[in-house]
Formats: structure tokens, sequence, C-alpha cells
């Protein structure tokens, strides 16, 4: 790692914010032979590792960062209108992966290398500047040819259409308890038989051991809760899901967010030179709130088109085609979410989960998304086609 001059203010790159998308940029440059001499700045406002967010994701060949897997399921189960369904994943499995295991390894391998300089900053701003991108940081400005930002929220975003806003808003415990009780092979992956009050709501366990597991509330809707409201919840669901009283568990950590679930197209650019990333970059799919397969497909075509010296590419996270199942989804969970649990049962029920699987990440043809289709109630989609159609027919 290289400490900071003050007089060293141009660099070959710079990558601002250091979550997933900034550590995975980083980490794929620093694993090409052409890049990895390049001097790279990466700034944000603190490097100290925090063990406060679990990256889920589903995979089957060329898992990243395999040796930083924390935990892996063969079995998922969703229930939905007093309906249990369980499969065993054929074509997948189910990873989590700890935040603050990614960001020791690749902040470790960026402070052993020789051309990274880490700089602890509040970013406050890009512009260009001729033929450079520029950063304003607290220790002044600093240029690049190509920055790559997930700090910020682009200035474009708010010319984008917007039609529908909602978030995707969760708090979970991870806790233990004083007996056996979870099966670490199978994963909870939505349970909507609890209340619905609050919105669209389910909840998400992960069982790390026989005694370790985090419990998520998550709701989809427009307003966020308090604290309070999340964790009165929480005690409720682990009472009627697990019987477990206070005193039968401790919480080891605590983990929050809220992810947007927007119809909204994201600007490729935030400026000249200056390249969006992660969620200000839109790779966060508005219907599930899934980032971090498409961070690491996005990292890797970054990273090749430096090394081939071609522009960097512009294609969306999602197809046309895929942009519209958001959208009527979105519609759908944002006008009509009385019926929304019976989709998701159907969805569930009717297809097998290694396939929904790979629709939701985007990995199905045509005719195997209308048998999916097919499965559900039409009436709902048919509404939001009418609702939706000025943005479905003119590009989505």
């Amino acid at each position: 790692m290289r400490s900071i001059d003050k007089n060293d203010h141009i660099y070959d790159y710079i990558i601002a914010g250091a979550g997933a998308s900034g550590l995975s940029l980083l980490w794929n440059m620093l694993q090409s032979d052409k890049l990895r001499s390049k001097s790279i700045l990466l700034v944000d406002l603190n490097f100290t590792p925090v063990n406060d967010k679990t990256w889920c994701f589903w995979d089957n060949s060329n898992i990243p960062f395999e040796e930083l897997i924390y935990h892996t399921w063969s079995n998922l189960e969703v229930s939905a209108l007093s309906n249990s369904m369980n499969e065993d994943l054929s074509r997948y499995k189910y990873y989590c992966i700890r935040s603050v295991d990614y960001s020791e390894k690749i902040l470790s391998l960026a402070e052993k290398s020789g051309n990274v300089t880490l700089m602890e900053s509040k970013i406050y701003d890009f512009k260009t500047d001729e033929n450079l991108g520029v950063i304003a940081t607290d220790y002044g400005n600093f240029k690049a040819k190509h920055i790559f930002q997930s700090a910020l929220k682009p200035p474009g975003l708010q010319k984008e259409k917007l039609d529908i806003s909602l978030k995707q808003h969760f708090l979970g415990w991870e806790i233990e308890t004083r007996k056996n009780l979870f099966d670490p092979d199978k994963a909870i992956f939505m349970d909507f038989d609890i209340s619905q009050s609050n919105g669209l709501s389910f909840f998400y366990s992960l069982p790390f051991s026989k005694t370790k597991a985090l419990i998520e509330y998550t709701i989809f809707s427009s307003d966020v809760l308090t604290d309070e409201q999340y964790e009165f919840e929480l005690i409720k669901y682990l009472k009627t899901k697990f019987n477990l009283e206070s005193n039968d568990y401790s919480i080891i950590r605590r983990e929050k967010g809220v992810i947007p679930m927007e119809d909204r197209r994201y600007p490729f650019m935030y400026c000249n030179y200056v390249y969006n990333m992660g969620t200000a970059g839109g790779l966060t799919k508005p219907t599930t709130g899934y980032t971090f397969t498409r961070i690491q497909k996005h990292s890797r075509e970054i990273v090749n088109a430096l090394e081939k010296e071609t522009a960097i590419p512009k294609q969306r996270a999602s197809t046309y085609r895929f942009r519209i199942y958001d959208i009527m989804l979105l519609s759908i969970l944002d006008q009509q979410d009385d019926i929304s649990v019976q989709i998701f049962h159907d969805l569930f029920k009717h297809n097998s989960f290694d396939r929904i699987l790979q629709f939701l990440e985007e990995g199905t043809h045509l005719g195997q998304e209308l048998k999916i289709f097919s499965t559900l109630p039409y009436t709902p989609f048919f509404k939001s086609i009418w609702k939706m159609k000025h943005r479905i027919f003119t590009g989505a």
C-alpha cells in the first residue's frame, strides 16, 4: 500500500467507495496482469471492516472468492398461505459471504500491493477537468482517466422516469440459542405466514449451525419502520416459529438495511470519466434487491475493457424483457399487495426452485418464462401491463 502524498494527485484509476462493488473491482484489478501495476486510489470514509452485512447469492459455476464463503445451503424453504414448500437444489447452491471477511481479505491484498493507496476521507463530489475525472475529498481534488464510484447518487438520477418507488427494508438478528434448534443445511428463503399489516412482509432465516442463525424481518413498502417495530415482529416470530422466549437466546449482532425498489433507470455515468457502480449504477435488481452476482459480472466487464483499452461497456444490468417483468411485479407490489402473497405462493408451488432462481438471475429463455407465468394468476399482471403501458411500450 502506498502512503498519501499531497503532490500525488493523478492516478491511473480511482475507486470511490469500499463497499461490495468498489472492493470487487479492486480485487479484479489486482488479479489482472495488465492492471495490477497501475496506480489505484481507493477512497472511503472508513476502512475498518465491520460485521454488519451478509451478502447472499446463488451460482452454479466459477464462484468468486470461494474461500470467503461463510456458509452454503442446499435446501430452501418458502411458506405462504399456510403452505410450506421446500426443495433440495440441484442446479444451484445458496451462498453467503460476510462483509467483514470480504473487506478484510481485499483490503489486506491492497495493503500488500505497492500500487494501491487507501485514503480515508469524505467524498463530496465528482466533476470533469478536460480529459480527466476529478474526485473532491477532505485532502483536496484527485484525478484519473477513469473513476468508478458507488458512494454518491448520480445527479442525473432525478431526471429519469419514475413511476414506482418502493423500499425493501429489513432488520435482522443473528442469534445463538441455548439448545440445538436449526438445520444448517436448510435456509428459509421466504416465510410469508406472518402479519402483512406493515406491507408485503416475510421472514428470512439463515442457519449457520444448530444453534446459530440470522433471522431477518423484511418488508416491501414505501416507508421504513422504527427499530422498535422491527424488533417487536422479530420477538413475535421467534416465539411463534421457534418457541423461543427472550431468555432462550442471545443476540450476537444486528443487521439493518434499506434497498431501493424502483422502476427508473440509473445513469451509466456520474459525469465524463466518472462511472457509476453498485446500487448507484443500477445493479440492484429492483424486485429482489440482489446485487452481489451482478457486481461480480460488472467488475469483470470493466477490467476486461481496461485491459483491452476499449470503452467501458454501457449495457444495462437487465434486458428490456426482464425490465418489463420487473416493472409489472413492482406495479403489483405497489398497488395490489393483497394478491402478492398469492403470486409468491403459486410461483414456488408450481415451479422448481432451481428454475425460479434461474429466472430471478435472468438466465431463462422466453419459453421458460411463459411457462412460469402460466402458473400465476393472470389478472394482476394484465392490470399492471395496462397501468404501466406508457413505460412498457416506450422502452421501459
